[in-house]
């Protein structure tokens, strides 16, 4: 879609709904993919390649209670293009098919959720949002505390899998908007 605005890049993939097994390992490819600074995204395109204002990966986008996208977008910088961005966030998509992740990155994705569920108990909002999410996600209050276990078994392995089965041509939708210079 041309428009005089900033250029957006957007692609998706068809994922299943949160009840499905391998909702964990969806999990644990946006966290590795786009959870802070020391995310493969903002590394590759915003620090070193210097080609993104901001690279993210959402699990379940728009929601997740029915079967729906994984979704990844970049705002490339002034001096850079959707393509280059789109180039190098496919690069780290096709790496995730091949490299299995780290050690420290699993590590981290699981710290990062169990530490997600202690902060989301703190109040008593919080845990009436959290008993809520889950009873209408799931049906069943304790899938609060099963996803984390779920997290906590995720592998290496289970992330190559996923990413070859999902990450594929046929099941690829891409937006752009590209900025209109009145030409």
């Amino acid at each position: 879609m041309p428009d005089a605005a900033q250029p957006v890049y957007a692609e998706a993939y068809h994922r299943p709904a949160a009840t499905h097994p391998d909702n964990a390992i969806y999990d644990a490819i946006s966290d590795v993919l786009s959870s802070g600074r020391t995310s493969r995204l903002y590394r590759s395109l915003v620090r070193d390649k210097k080609i993104a204002a901001t690279a993210a990966a959402f699990n379940g986008f728009p929601g997740d209670k029915y079967p729906t996208l994984m979704l990844f977008f970049a705002l490339p910088t002034p001096d850079s293009s959707n393509e280059q961005v789109q180039a190098a966030i496919r690069e780290e998509i096709e790496r995730l098919k091949t490299e299995p992740v780290s050690a420290e990155e699993l590590k981290m994705v699981k710290t990062k959720a169990k530490a997600g569920l202690i902060r989301s108990l703190r109040s008593n909002g919080g845990i009436a949002s959290q008993l809520a999410t889950a009873h209408v996600q799931y049906g069943d209050w304790r899938e609060i505390f099963n996803q984390v276990d779920k997290i906590e078994a995720v592998t290496a392995e289970d992330i190559m899998r996923v990413a070859k089965e999902t990450f594929v041509l046929t099941n690829r939708t891409v937006g752009m908007i590209v900025n209109d210079e009145g030409n």
